[in-house]
């Protein structure tokens, strides 16, 4: 969701490096507007300030603007001890005399796209650009422009967006060549289905509606594709067990690719299906035909930014609550999108 913001920075004639965590690395390393990227390893919850400290002394005058985008004290410190001049990020965890900047949080009851969260954050941090990033980003207001077509009792969807709000992936033609190589797979000859989303239950369509789902789709004909991180090994071995017991092959490559793996596969796909998680937004930015199921979260906060997408979200009374676990225990969001409005939809998108 960051790309459209690096983009635009790249094409104000700025630089661009980007630090993150090593298994983030290869999206930023598919993105063409990136000219550098930094892997700095940290330990999960906990601070290193003296490893931070030692990372500010290393890149010290080497930066004239830090985009901060996560919120947490901590990922403030390095740009702040390697006196960064302009340090720009939003308010939170009592880090403002982190930065030299600091932005309000928007309330959590009005949950824009998160492109425009990350875009605000530019347009403070480069002020001689403001015009460029209001011309290339401001018009339109996505949120807007989505509350509409997101109204209706048919819960497909398609999203539209503006080229400039769009994120965009470069696949690269020789890691696709290899990992197609690896995985004995032939470009556009298989469909992905990625039934995980980190973030909890209340995100995921029920493991049987995808078991169910990849019979329909390998007894039409098509080739079925499991992937996942490590997390979802367990839920996409259930899917292969049911698909067997129905004597139904399917090609279950959960937990056994990296990332770089993973962004060739679904750039050489025919078409992704998945929650509400990030292999889709890898396949948006790829620009895959689509389909992306939304239950506690909302596609107006986190939309595949993709002309090729399908959005199926009941918009219920409860939803969005954002919950991991669906508060009210009947997950109704999800488990009223039926395997057959999943199949039509993917139909749909792929003409």
């Amino acid at each position: 969701m960051t790309e459209p913001m690096v983009r635009a920075l790249s094409s104000a004639g700025h630089k661009v490096t980007v630090a993150v965590l090593p298994h983030i690395a290869p999206v930023y390393r598919s993105m063409s507007c990136v000219d550098e990227v930094l892997e700095w390893s940290f330990n999960r919850k906990e601070l290193q300030i003296v490893k931070r400290w030692q990372i500010a002394n290393s890149i010290k005058g080497q930066f004239d603007n830090a985009v901060i985008c996560p919120n947490s004290f901590k990922n403030a410190l390095i740009p702040f001890f390697s006196s960064i001049k302009n340090r720009v990020g939003y308010k939170g965890e009592l880090r403002g005399f982190l930065l030299s900047t600091t932005i309000p949080n928007p309330d959590k009851t009005d949950r824009g796209s998160m492109v425009n969260f990350y875009k605000k954050i530019a347009l403070n941090a480069i002020k001689n650009t403001e015009n460029i990033f209001r011309k290339n980003y401001l018009e339109p207001n996505y949120s807007e422009s989505l509350k509409e077509p997101l109204q209706g009792l048919d819960p497909v969807h398609t999203l539209l967006s503006s080229p400039e709000e769009t994120p965009l992936l470069t696949l690269d033609a020789k890691n696709l060549e290899n990992t197609l190589n690896d995985f004995r797979l032939a470009k556009m000859s298989y469909s992905v289905l990625a039934p995980g989303a980190e973030y909890g239950s209340a995100k995921r369509w029920p493991i049987e509606y995808f078991a169910q789902l990849a019979i329909n789709m390998s007894l039409g004909g098509s080739k079925i594709v499991l992937m996942g991180s490590h997390s979802d090994v367990q839920e996409c071995l259930q899917i292969e067990k049911v698909c067997k017991s129905r004597s139904v092959e399917v090609t279950n490559l959960s937990g056994q690719t990296d990332l770089t793996q993973a962004i060739a596969l679904i750039g050489g796909s025919n078409g992704v299906i998945s929650n509400d998680s990030g292999l889709m937004h890898i396949a948006a930015a790829l620009k895959r035909p689509q389909v992306a199921i939304f239950g506690s979260s909302s596609p107006l906060h986190t939309p595949p930014l993709n002309k090729l997408a399908k959005v199926l979200w009941l918009s219920l009374e409860c939803s969005p609550c954002f919950k991991r676990i669906c508060p009210l225990g009947h997950l109704n969001c999800l488990k009223n999108i039926t395997v057959a409005e999943v199949e039509r939809a993917f139909d749909l998108i792929r003409g």
